[in-house]
C-alpha cells in the first residue's frame, strides 16, 4: 500500500509541475507573435515591357528622340537607326535628295511604310527630275513630325509577318492620340540657300484635335512641302576637295520634291 501511495504522490507532483509550466509557454508564444508583427514591410515593384521591342532587328524612335532632334525631315531621324539607309536614285539614275527609306539595302520598293499599322500610299509625294520624269517612291517629308508619337523600325524576321512589300523591313509611324482638350499647332519652315543654284525648301503644317465625348474625339492634320531642284550643272567647274578634279559630264545635284 505504501508503494501505491508513493506512486500516486509522484504522479500528482508531475501533474502539478506540468501545470505550473503552461503559463510560461504562453508568454513565449505571445512574444514570438509580437516579434513577427514588428518585421519591416517589404515592397516588390516590377514593370511590364513588351518583349518584341527588345528583340534583335527592332528599334523605336521615341517622342523624346524627336523632341531632342528637331528636323524638317523624318528621314534625318530614321537614318540614325541600324540598317536604315537613304536613297534618292530616280528612274533615270540621277542623284536625288536622299529622303527615301531603304532598309537593309533592298531598295525603297521593298520597305513598307505604315501609319498606325495601316499601309499608306507612297504616291502622296512626287519627286521631279531634271528631265521632267515623275518619281513617286515614298519621300518621307509628307509626314508632319508634330503629329508623331513614336516610330517603330522592324528589320529582318521581325518584318516577315507583313508579307509582300516588306522584304527589307517595315517603318510603322504611330501618331498621337486625341488630346484631353481643344489643342492645335502650326509650323512654318523656310530654307534659302546661300548658293543661287541650290534649291530652297518650304514647308507648312498644322494639327488640330479635341475630344467630342468620353469615347470619341478627332485629330486633323495637314502638311505641304516643296523643295526646289538644284541646277543640273551646280557642280560644274567646281573641283573636288578630295581628288582635286572637276565634275564629269553629269554633275550631281538634288532633285525637287513636292509633298501634300
Amino acid at each position: 500500500m505504501s508503494k501505491q501511495r508513493q506512486r500516486r504522490r509522484t504522479r500528482r507532483q508531475l501533474q502539478w509541475l506540468a501545470a505550473s509550466m503552461m503559463p510560461l509557454a504562453v508568454p513565449a508564444a505571445a512574444l514570438a507573435q509580437s516579434a513577427e508583427a514588428t518585421l519591416p514591410e517589404v515592397e516588390v515593384l516590377g514593370t511590364a515591357e513588351q518583349a518584341w521591342k527588345q528583340a534583335p532587328g527592332v528599334s523605336v524612335v521615341t517622342q523624346d528622340d524627336l523632341a531632342t532632334q528637331p528636323t524638317n525631315d523624318l528621314s534625318e531621324v530614321l537614318r540614325k537607326q541600324p540598317g536604315v539607309n537613304l536613297t534618292g536614285n530616280s528612274t533615270s539614275g540621277q542623284r536625288g535628295n536622299n529622303r527615301q527609306i531603304d532598309l537593309r539595302g533592298m531598295g525603297p520598293e521593298n520597305t513598307l511604310i505604315l501609319i498606325d499599322g495601316k499601309p499608306v500610299n507612297s504616291r502622296k509625294s512626287v519627286r521631279y527630275g531634271w528631265r521632267g520624269e515623275r518619281d513617286t517612291r515614298g519621300d518621307m517629308n509628307w509626314v508632319p513630325a508634330e503629329s508623331i508619337d513614336h516610330i517603330e523600325v522592324l528589320r529582318g524576321p521581325a518584318a516577315a509577318r507583313y508579307g509582300n512589300g516588306a522584304a527589307g523591313g517595315v517603318v510603322n509611324i504611330i501618331t498621337k492620340g486625341t488630346p484631353d482638350k481643344l489643342a492645335g499647332s502650326a509650323t512654318l519652315y523656310y530654307s534659302h540657300p546661300q548658293h543661287k543654284e541650290e534649291g530652297g525648301s518650304r514647308r507648312a503644317s498644322f494639327s488640330l484635335g479635341a475630344p467630342l465625348s468620353e469615347m470619341l474625339g478627332f485629330r486633323l492634320t495637314g502638311n505641304i512641302a516643296k523643295t526646289d531642284s538644284d541646277a543640273w550643272d551646280i557642280n560644274r567647274n567646281h573641283a573636288s576637295t578630295r581628288t582635286g578634279t572637276f565634275a564629269g559630264t553629269f554633275p550631281a545635284g538634288r532633285e525637287g520634291v513636292r509633298n501634300r
